[in-house]
């Protein structure tokens, strides 16, 4: 990814965490991240941003890893994606757990989904 790139992505982030009137605190508690990370992505200071980190920052911004890359230029605000105060709450609960506890959470998240799937059905 060259610089040019590199800067759209922070110009995209910043832009949104302020459409959003969050700060780096607000971003940080939203995501796991540091503040400070979260700074220095923004600055420039770190110049490679993992595609993972990407996309956590993407739902914590209310938007798409693609439009966050470059990679869809339609503007944030088209994607339905809101938080209520259930998702802030669980993203804060969750956050600290191991990768493993995260996994077995996504697990029971999957499940509950599909029963509550199969009583619409029936």
């Amino acid at each position: 990814m060259n610089e040019s790139s590199m800067m759209d992505i922070v110009e995209r982030i910043k832009n949104q965490r302020q459409k959003l009137n969050l700060s780096f605190q607000d971003l940080a508690d939203l995501t796991g991240m540091s503040k400070s990370t979260l700074q220095r992505y923004e600055s420039g200071a770190i110049k490679n941003i993992p595609l993972s980190k990407v996309e956590i920052l993407a739902s914590a911004l209310q938007t798409t890893p693609e439009y966050l890359m470059g990679w869809d230029e339609g503007p944030a605000d088209e994607y339905d994606i809101t938080f209520d105060d259930f998702t802030y709450a669980f993203l804060d609960e969750s956050k600290e757990l191991t990768e493993e506890n995260k996994q077995k959470l996504l697990e029971m998240a999957k499940f509950f989904k599909q029963q509550q799937d199969k009583e619409k059905d029936e």
